[in-house]
């Protein structure tokens, strides 16, 4: 349950965002896609700090996976790739708020791709 709420989070705030510019009258849907983008991204920052395996008997020494040690930097290209995502869903939703793709917003594939990829991405973090 805890682990919906959190990955879960910045749907529930898109949510809340929709009910607002309902009530309120107000188009502010451009900022979906880079919302979602920058999400992604947040979720994505903490992985790259890898997990620490305790030794026993050696208080002082800290070691980590194999498979954490070869994901650390795969994960920092994702951060590098992820920044320029989400500038590009930032200027398709400003530039081309009507550009479409697969039917939907540009900007918001762009973002949703980011957020689901980063889902993806701690999901593998916490196996490894």
């Amino acid at each position: 349950m805890y682990a919906v709420l959190i990955y879960g989070f910045p749907l529930t705030l898109l949510g809340f965002e929709w009910g607002l510019r309902t009530m309120l009258a107000v188009d502010s849907a451009g900022f979906t896609g880079p919302t979602l983008a920058a999400a992604g991204l947040s979720f994505l920052m903490p992985l790259t700090k890898p997990k620490k395996k305790n030794l026993p008997g050696h208080e002082n020494i800290f070691a980590m996976s194999k498979a954490d040690a070869a994901l650390t930097p795969i994960l920092w290209i994702f951060v590098f790739i992820f920044l320029f995502s989400w500038s590009w869903a930032c200027y398709v939703s400003l530039k081309f708020p009507a550009d479409k793709t697969l039917g939907f917003d540009s900007h918001l594939v762009i973002g949703g791709s980011v957020y689901i990829i980063s889902l993806l991405l701690t999901g593998i973090k916490e196996k490894v």
